[in-house]
Formats: C-alpha cells, structure tokens, sequence
C-alpha cells in the first residue's frame, strides 16, 4: 500500500518536473522569438515591411527552436518608423504562443500562454519611406 502511494507521488514530482523543464524551455524559444522579430523589424525601411518581416522571422525562431504552437500571435508596433530623421526610435514585438501540456497528465496543466516582448532600436539617420 505505501510504495503504491509512493509511487503515485514520485510520478506527479517526475510530470511536474517535466512541466516546469517545458515552461522555461518555452519562455527562453518565446523571449529569443521577440528579440528576432523586434530586431529584423528595426532593419527595414517601412512599416509594412518591418510588421511582415517581424511576423516571418518570429515563426522561424519559434520553429527552429522546436516550440509547437497551437496558437500563435505576433505583434508589432512600427510607429517609430514614422519619427522624423535623427530622432530616437525603436520597434517593439511581443510574441503569444499557447502551448499545449495536456500530455503531462498532471491536473492544471492543459494550455498555457507564454508572452515575452523586446523592442530594438530603429537607426535614427537611416531612409525611411
């Protein structure tokens, strides 16, 4: 009856574990994700541009880093791309992926949304159009 017990507990400590490898293993793909998008974003000349390219170079860095989504969501605030020459600017994304933890089988671990923005500085003497 007591290693029965004991068994059972040293399971959910294993499942928990597993869960928490998973959370930082998750925030570190989704944080690294934002800082691509915020950075390929600050590269480019045009708002447009700069939301298309921060889409594209998130999914890559959230893929490559072997992070499943079921669902992602990536924004991006190109306002600075509309400051005057020599006038400090940034770009700014922030990266939503909910990640499924279902499998773990622990109680309370269904879907969890990791969120995590950055924002890169947009070159205050570079052509903008």
């Amino acid at each position: 009856m007591e290693a029965a017990v004991l068994t059972v507990v040293i399971g959910l400590l294993i499942a928990l574990a597993i869960a928490g490898g998973r959370l930082v293993s998750a925030e570190s793909a989704v944080a690294h994700a934002a800082r691509s998008a915020a950075r390929v974003a600050s590269l480019q000349r045009d708002p447009a541009s700069a939301t298309a390219e921060a889409r594209r170079a998130a999914e890559l860095g959230l893929s490559e880093q072997g992070l499943h989504c079921t669902q992602t969501d990536v924004e991006v605030n190109a306002a600075g791309f509309s400051a005057p020459l020599g006038t400090p600017s940034s770009a700014e994304a922030t990266v939503r992926c909910s990640v499924d933890w279902s499998d773990l089988g622990v109680p309370g671990t269904g879907t969890r949304t990791v969120v995590s923005s950055f924002s890169s500085p947009i070159d205050r003497w570079r052509e903008r159009s």
